[in-house]
């Protein structure tokens, strides 16, 4: 049996609707691993900063603040430089959270994102990684608090957090998970790490994580179904699902009164329609004022078309000046076609006999 795939409906911001075949919940996963660092308080991750100098509330906030000037270590490798993940965070919040559809230029910052966290933050020599933020300790010590001694002032380093044996034994303080640091680089995975790249106690499911599962939605996504009002319809007219359509009504004696269209009815049958977009699906998002998207517009409708619209539509179509219906009407649309001098003349004695 057939597996049927998940379809979502999806409206912008100026009333674009479309339909997408596949998986496409990146944005709720952001939203999910923002709400999750956000749960964990600064006394949890343990980095509440001290009296006077509280540090941000949360693990999300605290990333948010990644490496500025206003939380940067006064010894730190990262002093007066400005790259931490602070930036480059306000881009990924604005893109999943402003966003109504992703285009090709859109997709491209995404995969930006993914190397940008990959090479400055995952870094094994980057300063910027949170797995190897550098805490000086002496090498050897006894005790705890009032009999906390040190037994070899030989400068040793801890990487990730500074809550390990030696912060716990000299303040009487609770230490952090030993997962979280550790004496070689690039093997902690402090809570800051854990935002980032996920895999931890904390976060399971990081940025990095969210980012290159949009990268593979966006990628293999299918828009099945697009519903615009356009612009500039008469270049839709390439696309013959739509002319071959618009001809059919040219032979509904119905729907035309000695050559002049019934809009109304006209738009009825037209917005009821679905069109194949066949090879012209740059064409179809170019109406629809939205630039090239990652995957291919496989059908279109409108929404709300006005008479204007049916009325260049149908001149479009007609190609030239003077058409006639297949009735022997020739197509009066005022001031884009005209009807022939003695036919207009044997309608008026009609009208007035």
């Amino acid at each position: 049996m057939t597996k049927k795939t998940k379809k979502a409906v999806f409206k912008t911001s100026g009333g674009v609707e479309y339909e997408i075949d596949g998986q496409y919940d990146f944005k709720q996963k952001y939203a999910d691993w923002m709400s999750a660092c956000k749960g964990h308080s600064k006394e949890k991750i343990m980095s509440a900063g001290k009296k006077g100098n509280p540090k941000p509330a949360n693990l999300y906030a605290q990333l948010d603040q990644h490496v500025t000037e206003n939380w940067v270590r006064p010894n730190s490798r990262n002093k007066g430089k400005n790259k931490g993940v602070f930036r480059l965070l306000k881009l990924i919040n604005d893109s999943m959270t402003q966003k109504d559809i992703y285009t090709d230029k859109d997709l491209d910052e995404i995969k930006s994102y993914v190397r940008r966290i990959k090479v400055r933050y995952a870094g094994a020599n980057s300063t910027y990684n949170p797995r190897n933020i550098l805490f000086t300790r002496l090498k050897r010590f006894s005790g705890k608090g009032e009999s906390f001694k040190i037994e070899d002032d030989e400068e040793s380093y801890v990487y990730g957090h500074y809550a390990d044996d030696y912060y716990a034994a000299k303040y009487e303080k609770p230490k952090a998970p030993s997962s979280w640091y550790s004496s070689e680089k690039d093997t902690a995975n402090p809570p800051l790490a854990q935002a980032l790249f996920g895999g931890g106690d904390l976060i399971t499911v990081g940025l990095l994580d969210v980012l290159e599962e949009a990268v593979k939605q966006l990628e293999s996504m299918k828009i099945t179904h697009m519903s615009f009002n356009p612009y500039r319809i008469g270049n839709l007219v390439s696309i013959p699902s739509l002319s071959s359509f618009v001809k059919k009504i040219f032979d509904n004696d119905e729907l035309f009164t000695n050559g002049v269209p019934k809009y109304s009815a006209i738009k009825q049958q037209i917005e009821r329609q679905r069109f194949d977009s066949g090879n012209k699906s740059d064409t179809v998002t170019d109406s629809a004022k939205l630039g090239d998207l990652p995957s291919e517009v496989e059908t279109f409708s409108f929404q709300q078309l006005s008479t204007r619209q049916i009325k260049v539509l149908l001149a479009k179509v007609a190609g030239k000046k003077q058409f006639q219906l297949k009735n022997g009407d020739y197509l009066d649309i005022s001031g884009m076609t005209t009807v022939p001098e003695p036919v207009k003349k044997s309608w008026l004695e009609i009208i007035r006999g």
